[in-house]
C-alpha cells in the first residue's frame, strides 16, 4: 500500500511457511525509486514483489538502488535477484558487507567458531552441536551478492526528489543501517526499533565486542532526530519513535536486572543464567528447554552479550574455569 505520497509498503513473506513478513519500501522519485530491505530469496517472495509492484502500479524498472538495513536473510536474501530484474545497485554498511563471504559462502568456519563459543558460554556438548549449525538452513534463501556501493554514517542516498541520510544504527548487525529524510522526518529503521517487539541482540562471532553497549547508543542516536512517521522492517508503521525508544529501553533496563538477579545465587555460566531467565516467543511465556535450538542460542548469546556488557561496567567479573566462562555480581 501507498503509506504516504511515495512510500509503498510491500509485505514480503518468509519461506517454508514461517508466518512472517518483511516490510519492504519503494520510496519513489523523479530520478527513479529506492528500495529499503527485500526479503528471502525463495520462490513465494519473488512472486510477492512481482504482484505487490503491480498492485501499487509499479516495476522491476523503476528500482534504481536496493538498500539493505543489514545483513540478515530477510532484509537481504533477495538482493542480488533484484539487482538482476531491476538493473539496480545494491547499497550496504561496510561493516555488515564484510560479513557476506564468512556467512553465507564458505560458512564451516562460522559454524565451528560458533560452537567453540557456545561451550565457552558453557552449553553442555551435545546441545551446542545442535545449536551452532541450528542457521545454516538460512542459507538456501540467500543469493551472496557483494554490494556495489558501501556507505558509512551520514552517507547519502538520492532519488533526485529525497535526499535519504545513512545512519548508522549498530547492535542488531554491526553494520545496522537506517535512513533519515530530516525534511520529512521519517525514518526508515529495518530492525533497530519495532512497535511491536525488540531485535534479537546478542554477542556471536559476527557481533563486535559489545552488542548491546552498540544497541543503546543507536537508540540514544536516533532520538536525537526529529522524526514524524517511523517505517519498521517487520510489524507495523508508527509515529511514536520516542514513545516506543523510551519502553524498549525500560524493558533493556529491567532484562539486565533479571540477568543480575539470577546471579545473585553464585557463580554461572551463560548457559545456567539463560536456563533460569524467562523467555517469550510470539508474546508467550515459554520455558527455555521448551524454545527451538535457533531461540535456546539466541537465548545464551543474548544473555552473554549481557554479561559482557556487565562486565565492562565493572558490575560483573567474568572469570574462567575450566574451559568455561563463569560471571559473579561484584
Amino acid at each position: 500500500m501507498e503509506i504516504v505520497t511515495g512510500v509503498h509498503q510491500l509485505r514480503i513473506p518468509f519461506p517454508e511457511g514461517i508466518d512472517r513478513f518483511t516490510n519492504a519500501y519503494v520510496i519513489e522519485g523523479n530520478r527513479g525509486s529506492i528500495l529499503v530491505d527485500c526479503g528471502w530469496d525463495s520462490s513465494e517472495a519473488i512472486w510477492a514483489f512481482r504482484e505487490e509492484l503491480r498492485v501499487e502500479r509499479l516495476s522491476f524498472e523503476d528500482i534504481n538502488w536496493v538498500v539493505v538495513t543489514h545483513v540478515h536473510p530477510d532484509h537481504f536474501g533477495l538482493a542480488a535477484k533484484l539487482r538482476e530484474l531491476c538493473g539496480a545497485k545494491i547499497v550496504m554498511h561496510r561493516a555488515d558487507a564484510e560479513l557476506i563471504h564468512a556467512r553465507y559462502v564458505d560458512y564451516a568456519g562460522l559454524v565451528e567458531a560458533t560452537g567453540k563459543m557456545l561451550l565457552s558460554e558453557g552449553v553442555p556438548a551435545a546441545e551446542a552441536d545442535e545449536m551452532r549449525e541450528s542457521s545454516v538452513w538460512a542459507a538456501q534463501f540467500v543469493t551472496a551478492a557483494e554490494p556495489d556501493v558501501v556507505v558509512e554514517d551520514g552517507d547519502t542516498v538520492s532519488n533526485g526528489t529525497f535526499q535519504l541520510e545513512v545512519l548508522h544504527t549498530p547492535g542488531h548487525t554491526p553494520g545496522h543501517i537506517c535512513l533519515y529524510d530530516p525534511r520529512k522526518r521519517r525514518l526508515f529503521c529495518g530492525d533497530v526499533i519495532l512497535f511491536d517487539a525488540i531485535p534479537h541482540v546478542g554477542v556471536h562471532p559476527q557481533s563486535g565486542g559489545d552488542p548491546v553497549g552498540d544497541y543503546l547508543q543507536s537508540l540514544e542516536y536516533l532520538g536525537q532526530k526529529s522524526v514524524s512517521f517511523v517505517f519498521p522492517g517487520h510489524g507495523p508503521v508508527f509515529n511514536s519513535l520516542g514513545i516506543r525508544t523510551e519502553e524498549i529501553l525500560r524493558l533493556l533496563e529491567a532484562r539486565q536486572h533479571q540477568v543480575l538477579e539470577v546471579l545473585e545465587d553464585g557463580l554461572k555460566t551463560a548457559y545456567e543464567v539463560t536456563c533460569a531467565l524467562p523467555w517469550k516467543i510470539d508474546g508467550k511465556e515459554t520455558a527455555y528447554g521448551e524454545l527451538s535450538a535457533r531461540d535456546r542460542r539466541a537465548g545464551v548469546f543474548e544473555v552473554a552479550a549481557w554479561l559482557g556488557r556487565l562486565t565492562s561496567t565493572g558490575k560483573v567479573a567474568a572469570l574462567q574455569q575450566n574451559g568455561k566462562t563463569v560471571y559473579l555480581v561484584k
